[in-house]
């Protein structure tokens, strides 16, 4: 491989390198744990042949030049600069390694340096820290401009092998990701799907036009019924009307998607909301059925990232209401899409590779089945538009305008959410660290604005985990809200061996 010592820093990279401030660092946090204390010098040996000396940048600082910024080689790099170790006071319990994986994560690191770092973690014992062996944990923090999520895990996964000494699977993809590999290779569509398109809207449009006064009802209902936000009136009537046309139509979803991209108001005003702080919080629920939630996605024609979100939607209006709030509207959340085909190894200089759309979140809905239908909908017209494309290209705008302008635009966007949301299919089967067989993988995502909520949905092994990452004045009880997700995910997953006879 030939490497220099310097590089330019593309404007994709650029954007989150420069998102950084104090009440929320645009970091990336990524956590191992394993059911006994690993070979630490076998680790930091597998770091260094794995990842240093495979991708350039984990030893370079970002400089500028000028109105050009580069990485360029750090001139003392040093290995032991970048690894701490630490052991949990006491039992050792899972309490115990919140506190100090919330305390570690809202720390800056230094910009001379480059910028990422590991922790070994010792003492871990469990959830209730009184499990007789030890454990460990690893933690792994990386600045969002040196590489995106997805890359992440599988540069953490390329440090791993099978029990046959082979290497993993490539990350699968998650079920909001677009159908086509890229973005020129999507664009190249664009033009053939507008005149099959527009067909499609104006056969759905005449059969609604048949039954006008039930459409006319429907959009009614839609614009009025959730939580009478009259503020949202606009985008709620463009839903509404444009839900007449297929969840399939390109054309239409990308419209409606733009809209409200625009027209959006900020997020409502619930227990959470208020200004960001530095201070974060983490917690997470681990262990999941994987294979009930296929059952379920089965049985419901959706998918996995679907039932999960529902099972989220569940537990965030149970926690809401636990806090005096009546969610009967609903919440937006940040997603990260990946605009290059997942399973291509990633280039040596990693980099982002991802957009962001917006993703409404029904709250308040009882009906399983009901809420499961809305969440797949919502899904499958995302993943049927062009949204991805849109925001790339107004994320390419915003790293290329003056600081305060791109603060102010990213600010006017991640308002109108509550926080950030993310899912990483993992491997199927084990995987084993220098030799340790890992027992869980999760992570925690980076928030901007005043978002106050992170969550990282993670399968591994047949097991599901979700990583909650919160303001610790605004949410200071992520450990409340990971326990009520995790038990409105077992009622949803009851509910759904009650109304699929045979579990298909």
């Amino acid at each position: 491989m030939v490497r220099t010592d310097r590089v330019k820093i593309p404007l994709r990279d650029q954007l989150w390198l420069h998102m950084d401030r104090p009440d929320n660092l645009m970091y990336i946090n990524s956590l191992v744990w394993f059911d006994e204390v690993p070979d630490w010098d076998r680790v930091i040996e597998t770091i260094a042949r794995r990842m240093i000396e495979q991708y350039p940048v984990f030893t370079r600082v970002p400089v500028r030049e000028g109105r050009t910024w580069y990485w360029q080689d750090h001139p003392d790099f040093d290995l032991a600069d970048h690894i701490t170790y630490h052991r949990l006071p006491g039992t050792g319990n899972r309490a115990e390694a919140e506190a100090h994986i919330s305390e570690r994560i809202s720390v800056p690191m230094p910009r001379d340096r480059p910028l990422w770092e590991a922790e070994f973690i010792e003492g871990y014992r469990g959830h209730d820290g009184d499990d007789g062996t030890e454990g460990a944990l690893l933690l792994f923090r990386v600045q969002h401009g040196v590489v995106d999520g997805v890359r992440l895990t599988q540069l953490i996964l390329s440090l791993c092998d099978h029990d046959d000494d082979s290497v993993p699977e490539p990350v699968g993809r998650a079920g909001l990701a677009p159908e086509e590999g890229g973005l020129i290779s999507t664009l190249g569509h664009a033009g053939l799907e507008v005149a099959r398109d527009s067909f499609g809207i104006a056969k759905d449009a005449a059969r609604a036009a048949i039954t006008w006064p039930w459409t006319l009802a429907k959009v009614a209902g839609d614009v009025v019924a959730p939580g009478r936000q009259f503020r949202r009136v606009p985008t709620r009537a463009v839903e509404s009307l444009t839900g007449v046309v297929s969840p399939t139509n390109h054309s239409a979803n990308t419209f409606r998607s733009v809209f409200r991209l625009i027209m959006e108001p900020r997020a409502p005003e619930l227990s959470w909301s208020g200004r960001a702080h530095a201070q974060k919080k983490v917690s997470w629920v681990s262990g999941l059925d994987l294979e009930g939630v296929k059952r379920i996605a089965r049985a419901h024609e959706s998918t996995v990232t679907a039932v999960i979100l529902a099972a989220v939607s569940m537990g965030l209006t149970e926690y809401l209401r636990r806090h005096g709030d009546e969610p009967v509207a609903d919440i937006s959340l940040m997603v990260p899409i990946s605009l290059a085909p997942i399973e291509v190894e990633p280039s040596s200089e990693l980099g982002n590779h991802v957009t962001l759309i917006l993703l409404r979140l029904p709250l308040g809905v009882a009906d399983p089945d009901r809420l499961l239908g809305q969440v797949t909908e919502t899904m499958t017209r995302v993943r049927y538009s062009y949204e991805p494309h849109v925001t790339f290209t107004t994320m390419m705008g915003v790293a290329a305008a003056p600081r305060p302008v791109a603060t102010a635009i990213i600010d006017f966007f991640a308002n109108k959410t509550v926080g950030q949301l993310t899912s990483v299919p993992g491997p199927r089967t084990t995987v084993s660290l220098a030799g340790t067989p890992v027992a869980g993988m999760l992570g925690w995502v980076p928030m901007s604005g005043n978002q106050a909520l992170g969550i990282c949905i993670f399968s591994y092994d047949g097991r599901v985990s979700l990583g909650f990452a919160t303001d610790a004045q605004l949410v200071p009880d992520p450990a409340q809200m990971a326990v009520i997700v995790g038990e409105q995910f077992a009622n949803f997953a009851g509910w759904s061996e009650d109304v699929a006879p045979g579990g298909a």
